[in-house]
Order: structure tokens, then sequence, then C-alpha cells
């Protein structure tokens, strides 16, 4: 079993070699789309992105020769790289041909990184805490401009949204924020276990949604570049963790769940997916009951975390013990509460005799006291030994 802070050695198989080759050719085809589409046109940041890819791609293949045991996830963030820049020339109607035979190629990559994932041990690992850290800086970015800075939102975000919206989002992001710290700070799998998951499904929905709403992004601005890169990257390597982790399936020892606990975890967590569904798939008329005025745009983009929260409330049903939903609960919390306080300062823009805006408060007010209580009272989260 690999320890956390010495992880296992990649031994070469053909896979390994078929998986230096596409990099090499990944590496190639940047170079001829930098010198179709012409280094010689004023956009730094494709002439950044384009570079730091080769880099990346030179030292995934270097890594994967030389057996280092952190090749494979430079090779993600490398594929993470590529689709970023095959997204921007799509997006300028450029070499599209050429881009839908490079995305074959980056899946294919990731493919083989998948295949050749080794399994990371009972620990958090150093990589691990990479990514968790890197997630922490974006997610406590935007948290602080969304509550603290509405108005200027949009040095944090690729595009502009009312102040309301904005907190939302802000409310959203710290709870990602807190998610983070929490993970930095756990040693055991077993603990971030939920949240690994729930962070690869929040981001890669976000990812995908924005893909049915390219026409919303602009280009020109650093803050798309790093959205797109950060919804490719953030799930990839976070559901590339979540299968090297597949048999990692012990629990600790202690007392189980209480069956309230258990109970509430699988209602909260319907009742996201639900909303989150509705979301996604209808957001014409999400927008027609939401409790404020919201544009489509958000509706869809409002799914991605809902969804988030739901499939982790209910993974977290199914686990044992308190520890491993320690994390999703005080996280969860922190959603909700602060769901409250940026309601309350937008209290006008709420219409208090509708339905909807009693559901809405109603519901973020009993997911707080539920969760503070479970959080803050051991013999309600913990089942007694006789159950």
């Amino acid at each position: 079993m690999a320890d956390a802070d010495s992880p296992t050695m990649l031994p070469r198989s053909r896979t390994t070699y078929w998986l230096i080759a596409l990099l090499i050719l990944c590496a190639i085809g940047i170079f001829a789309a930098c010198k179709t589409y012409g280094f010689e046109r004023s956009i730094p940041e494709f002439h950044v992105m384009s570079l730091m890819l080769a880099a990346l791609a030179l030292m995934a293949t270097a890594g994967l020769w030389l057996q280092k045991p952190g090749a494979l996830w430079v090779t993600l963030v490398a594929v993470s790289f590529a689709a970023t820049l095959d997204l921007f020339l799509w997006s300028m109607n450029i070499l599209r041909t050429w881009i839908a035979l490079n995305v074959v190629v980056l899946c294919v990559i990731a493919v083989l990184a998948f295949r050749l994932a080794p399994p990371l041990g009972r620990n958090v690992s150093v990589y691990q805490r990479v990514l968790y850290a890197c997630v922490l800086c974006f997610a406590a970015w935007v948290a602080f401009w969304g509550l603290f800075r509405p108005a200027s939102v949009l040095r944090a975000l690729p595009f502009t949204v009312p102040p309301l919206h904005a907190r939302f989002l802000g409310s959203m992001y710290l709870s990602g924020a807190v998610f983070m710290v929490l993970a930095l700070v756990a040693r055991e799998w077993y603990r971030v276990r939920v949240v690994t998951l729930m962070l690869a499904v929040w981001t890669g929905m976000l990812g995908i949604i924005s893909l049915f709403h390219l026409n919303a992004f602009a280009w020109s601005r650093d803050q798309t570049w790093f959205w797109f890169f950060a919804y490719i990257c953030f799930p990839l390597v976070a559901l590339w963790i979540v299968w090297c982790q597949r048999s990692q399936n012990d629990h600790p020892a202690g007392p189980h769940l209480s069956p309230g606990l258990r109970g509430y975890l699988y209602v909260q967590g319907a009742a996201a997916v639900l909303v989150a569904l509705a979301l996604l798939c209808a957001p014409q008329f999400m927008a027609t009951v939401w409790p404020w005025k919201i544009p489509l745009v958000l509706a869809h983009l409002y799914g991605a975390p809902f969804l988030s929260f739901g499939i982790g409330s209910i993974y977290a049903a199914r686990q044992q013990a308190w520890s491993e939903v320690r994390i999703v609960t005080f996280s969860t919390l922190v959603f909700a509460v602060s769901v409250l306080v940026a309601s309350k300062l937008h209290i006008k823009l709420f219409d208090l005799h509708s339905s909807s805006a009693w559901i809405w408060f109603g519901g973020f007010g009993f997911v707080s006291v539920a969760l503070l209580l479970f959080s803050v009272v051991p013999s309600l989260r913990n089942a007694s030994q006789a159950e």
C-alpha cells in the first residue's frame, strides 16, 4: 500500500508509451495551431497558454519516461490546458476540424491516465492537497468579491451578475472554500471521500453547462481563460483521485451515524437533486418560480452546485461514522446560513406574499437549524449502542 507522502512509482508499460506518443502529438498539434492562427495576433492569453501547455507536455513526457509518480497529475493538467485552447479556437471559429481531432486525442490521453492510475493509499497525499489548495484559492476569491464587493464581482467572474446573485454565488463559493479548508487539514482519505466526489460533480457540471453558453464569455478577459481551465482541470483531477481511491472503502471505528442524521441526509440530498434537475433541464420554468428575478444562464449554472450538494448528501448518508460526513455537514451549514444572510440584505427583491419566498426562507432556515443541531449535539448524530 502506498503511503500518502511517497506515491507509487509508475512502471513503464505499453500504455505508458502510447501516452507519451500522444502527448508529443498533442504538443506538435498546438504548435501547428499557433503557427496557423498566428503568434503575431495580440492575444497574450493565447500565447501564454500555448507556451505553458508545451512546457507541461514536455514535463509529463519526461516524468512518464523517468517513472515519476507525479507524471500523471501533470498529464491531466496538460490535457486541461489543451482543452481550454481548443475551446478558444472553437469560439473563434478557427481550425474546427483540427479541434475535433485534437479533442479525440485528449480524450484518449485522459482515458490512458485513468488506466494507469495507481492507488494513492489510505491517507491524503501531497498531490491531493495541492488540488484542494488551488480550489480553495479560487473559491475564496469568488466568495470575497461576491459577498463583500458584489458590485465589483466582475473582478472574480467572467460575467457580470446583479448584487443578490453575486452574494448567492458568494455563499456557494464560501461553502466551497470551507470544504477545501477542512479537506486540507484532513489526514485520512475517508474524511475527504465525499468531498472529493462533490468537488468533481460541482466543477464538472459547471464546465459542461458553460459549454452551452459560450457566447456569454469574452475571451479578451483573463477570468474567462481561468474559468474554463479551472472547470476542466478541477473535475478531471478530482475524478481521477476518486478513481484511484475506489478500493479504499474502509470506515473508521466508533459509533455509526444515527438513523435521524442518515434519514435527514437522504431527504436533503433528494430535495437538492430535484432542484438541480429542474434547473438543469427546465431553466425557463425555474426562472418563473424562482423567488427573485433570475436570468436563464444563471438558472442553468445554479444547477451544478445544487446537484453536488444533492449527490454529496446522498453519498454521505451511505457512510458509517460522523468523521466521514463532518466536512459535508459543516460546509452545507455555512452555505445555508450565508444564503439567509445574503437574502436578508436584499429582502426588498423578494415578494414575501409568494409561496416561493416562503419556501426559500423556510427551507434554508430549516436546513440551518437541522445541520447546526447535528453539528453540536453528539447524541443526535451518533447512534446509540443499542442500535
